[in-house]
């Protein structure tokens, strides 16, 4: 990629986001008075921090297909209807950005729900250690007490709502009870509305839903009834063709659509968990006829992940961070030279956690009751000639994944 067509994917992703931010403020109903004057430094801050995505290239949004001629034409999707909630493919020939069309925007801000209602989304690819994380957030999220009313948080950790919102699951028992016949576009507004009176009734008490599915996720033939569901067509793809694929951006779901159409209504927040590129793919060795394939697939789950990231890292309502790093083999015992040591770093890590939450109690002891780590050797689990194979795949993750930590915050820098 020159230089020229760096900058041109540059300063459309920049565009973008302004544009997404200008449009949200301009829908947002504060109610009074009083609360429009106490936001107008926060919306301030956060619409110059959206300006502020220059640094923040999007890794290889803007690509050749291998067989399109040597010019680059830029095609920005916001002038159509994808029809279904998600990203489109490029035409053959020209340069694709990760950005699908709203289906209508966005909806005016219920500061009430949100202040009352979080979603915590556990993301990361197929393998970085999602089931063993669950426990140690959902401890966390048990251990804290809302200041305002002295009640404890409603944690649920197997959100059923969510899950038939976000991904289709549920039909029989969720969606066609609530007078759905077919399963809805993840921002369908009527079934966003459905989804919130399911998850966060009005009892006077905060809900933090914890959301945990990987990308990808299930099998091709899984009985979960995914709106996508994982293609037979990556098997044969590179990772940069399965990045651009309408399956892979709807596939468990489509992020944007979903931030877009639940954050009215939900403080969102992403935990991205980065894990030792050899060991994710060795947990799932077997998946997608072997470590070589699965490792393309993944890599393209990668990108994907990656051009969203980029292009959210600020909630468009508080102006707080959306998304925070954490490095797998940091909270790892076997890393490290004493019980002490680990004990010591699996506080900073959430420590960070609890602040990025905006949570009150970041001291919890038991936190790690439930954490079960592998002892595997990667290396010995996928062996030699594979690992060496693997080791050709890695140039790919260069600037890709791990996605950058916070500045200044030793364990949020991942290794390879």
């Amino acid at each position: 990629m020159t230089k020229t067509h760096h900058r041109l994917g540059h300063a459309v992703v920049i565009f973008v986001a302004a544009l997404a931010g200008s449009i949200l403020l301009a829908s947002m109903d504060y109610g009074n008075t009083k609360t429009e004057s106490s936001s107008t430094s926060s919306l301030r801050l956060h619409h110059r921090r959206l300006m502020g995505l220059a640094q923040f290239a999007d890794p290889k949004s803007i690509t050749l297909k291998s067989d399109a001629p040597g010019t680059l034409t830029l095609t920005l999707r916001l002038d159509e209807e994808d029809g279904g909630g998600g990203g489109g493919v490029a035409p053959s020939g020209s340069a694709q950005l990760d950005e699908s069309p709203p289906r209508e925007i966005f909806m005016p801000v219920d500061h009430r729900s949100r202040k009352n209602c979080q979603i915590v989304y556990i993301t990361g690819v197929e393998g970085a250690t999602h089931h063993g994380f669950i426990p140690v957030i959902a401890a966390l999220a048990r251990n804290q007490v809302d200041p305002d009313t002295g009640l404890e948080y409603a944690v649920d950790v197997e959100p059923r709502a969510l899950k038939a919102g976000l991904f289709g699951w549920n039909y029989k028992s969720k969606i066609r009870k609530w007078g759905f016949k077919e399963t809805p576009d993840v921002d369908d507004p009527a079934f966003v509305q459905r989804v919130v009176k399911e998850c966060c009734p009005d009892d006077g008490r905060k809900h933090v839903l914890i959301e945990w599915a990987s990308f990808p996720s299930g099998h091709q033939d899984d009985r979960r009834s995914y709106r996508v569901r994982r293609s037979h067509e990556w098997l044969t793809m590179s990772p940069e063709e399965i990045a651009n694929t309408v399956e892979a951006l709807s596939h468990p779901t489509n992020m944007n659509a979903f931030y877009r159409s639940y954050s009215p209504y939900f403080d969102i927040k992403f935990i991205v968990l980065h894990r030792p590129f050899l060991e994710t793919i060795a947990s799932h060795r077997d998946w997608d006829g072997g470590p070589i394939t699965h490792s393309n697939i993944i890599r393209g789950f990668m990108l994907v992940l990656r051009r969203f990231l980029d292009t959210h890292l600020f909630d468009l309502v508080s102006g707080r961070r959306l998304w925070s790093l954490v490095c797998v083999d940091r909270i790892m015992a076997k890393n490290y030279e004493t019980e002490m040591d680990a004990i010591n770093a699996r506080r900073r890590i959430m420590s960070y956690l609890t602040t990025f939450l905006d949570w009150p109690e970041g001291d919890c002891p038991q936190c790690f009751d439930n954490w079960r780590e592998s002892a595997k050797d990667p290396m010995e689990v996928l062996g030699g000639e594979i690992v060496a194979a693997l080791a050709d795949h890695t140039p790919f993750l260069e600037g890709v994944w791990p996605p950058p930590g916070e500045e200044g915050i030793l364990d949020q820098q991942c290794g390879l």
